[in-house]
């Protein structure tokens, strides 16, 4: 189990250049948890809970197969391990949650039943991504509060079905999940721009929290002051669509500088082409020949053969190929750069005095050259991945100069729009207890975040 939650995490290392763990500390360490989540992902969702979340788990498909397999569950899990549930059984695209099984409450219920020393828990998780089809994109996992396992199945799963639409911020429409994410933008920059911060973008982990608290506070407001909402919706519509006309982000409007420089300008350009520079070494093309050729493999085997498995199954067949795949082709290319090191006629050695790199390759004993190339393959994916996204950044920054400068945007239009709407939108959240506040209480067990707002007024 240490192998493969160590090879999940190398290559979710190597797919999203973030990756966001939220308040792992309420997984306990002291008793066995049943951990819920939705399925959002398919294959990343198992890749990201195997990797990333600490404590043994136990192995399993998603399905109930007889009494004899829930026994073996239950004793594990009330030994004190984890076990990692999907309730709806399948991966999906909808904004919201579907209707899960009784798996999970079955596992939970016999594991508490089984129990001779403190009872197994449930453990709501929410799964984010900013882009899941994207290739680099970002990922966070949120771990929410334990859940006493108590109750009949039906009353359990009712409660489980309830946990996962809060962990998930579960909305009826991609529209109204989109512009909660818009608005939390926006209250996320004018909160920097009041408070003179680094206007640098959040983490996505961070994000996610910003969007939970947006959206308790939306549906409060859309419940006790529905005219108002409705009109707040439209200006926030209206105003998204017109700086995503110009290819903006709100934070782009509140971090333009008073003076924009040409000094500021080649700064940008400087830093970014430093960045760049570095992506054209021995590192990009290691990450390139380690990552590239498996992950087409993958690829290729989903399209020939997925079809023909449930969706279900189709993201675990990805996974297992994947295990199969990628260390066979790392040992593979290890042995070829090790070749291409140590032997007389390698085409590289001549390149040895362009590259530190190489150059301390070249000097290490040949021993030592195959096993330190191993490691290497899906370590260069990491570095390749985090000077990638500082090349990304830098190039983002230089754009970004290049519109301020441009006279062609009326940036004192925008910066009174956005203003206008941020203050009615701060305004809103100041007024209410939100989830993340000091004197926030958590809404019971299967309830949403909404049950648990109220007004300072």
């Amino acid at each position: 189990m240490g192998l493969q939650n160590w090879f999940s995490r190398v290559l979710m290392s190597t797919w999203f250049r973030e990756i966001s763990v939220i308040d792992v500390e309420n997984l306990p360490t002291d008793r066995g948890s049943v951990i819920v989540s939705w399925h959002p992902g398919g294959l990343f969702d198992n890749m990201l809970t195997k990797g990333l979340l600490p404590g043994k788990q136990v192995t399993f498909d998603g399905q109930l197969s007889d009494d004899e397999e829930l026994e073996e569950l239950a004793s594990r899990v009330a030994l004190g391990e984890n076990i990692v549930v999907f309730p709806e059984g399948e991966s999906h695209n909808s904004p919201k949650i579907k209707q899960i099984r009784d798996c999970a409450a079955k596992i939970a219920l016999r594991a508490v039943e089984l129990s001779n020393g403190k009872d197994p828990v449930i453990i709501p998780v929410g799964i984010h991504y900013s882009k899941k089809y994207y290739f680099r994109e970002r990922a966070a996992i949120t771990v929410e509060r334990p859940i006493e396992v108590k109750g009949s199945v039906d009353e359990l799963s009712k409660i489980i079905s309830g946990e996962i639409s809060r962990a998930s911020q579960s909305q009826d429409d991609w529209k109204d999940r989109e512009l909660i994410w818009k608005a939390r933008s926006i209250i996320s920059a004018e909160r920097k721009r009041m408070s003179d911060e680094s206007n640098a973008k959040p983490s996505y982990g961070e994000a996610v929290l910003g969007a939970r608290r947006v959206r308790a506070a939306w549906e409060w407001f859309a419940v006790n002051n529905k005219e108002s909402c409705q009109t707040l919706e439209i200006r926030t519509r209206e105003h998204m669509e017109l700086i995503d006309s110009y290819n903006l982000r709100p934070y782009d409007i509140d971090s333009r500088p008073k003076s924009v420089t040409t000094k500021g300008f080649v700064k940008s350009i400087f830093q970014w082409l430093y960045a760049w520079s570095f992506m054209l070494g021995f590192v990009t093309i290691s990450a390139i020949i380690g990552s590239f050729p498996p992950f087409l493999t993958v690829v290729f085997f989903d399209r020939v053969f997925g079809s023909k498995f449930e969706q279900s199954k189709r993201g675990a067949m990805k996974l297992y190929v994947s295990f199969i795949v990628y260390p066979i082709w790392w040992i593979l290319s290890a042995w070829a750069f090790t070749w291409a090191l140590l032997s007389d006629s390698s085409p590289i050695a001549s390149l040895a005095d362009y590259s530190m790199i190489l150059e301390f390759l070249f000097s290490i004993p040949a021993y030592a050259v195959f096993p330190l190339m191993l490691w290497w393959m899906p370590t260069s994916g990491k570095l390749q991945m985090i000077l990638y996204s500082r090349g990304k950044i830098s190039w983002r920054r230089m754009r970004l100069w290049m519109k301020w400068r441009d006279p062609r945007f009326d940036w004192d239009r925008l910066c009174k729009l956005q203003q206008e709407l941020a203050s009615d939108l701060v305004l809103i959240g100041d007024n209410l207890v939100l989830p993340g506040d000091p004197d926030w209480v958590e809404p019971k067990p299967g309830f949403d975040d909404i049950s648990s707002v109220i007004s300072r007024n």
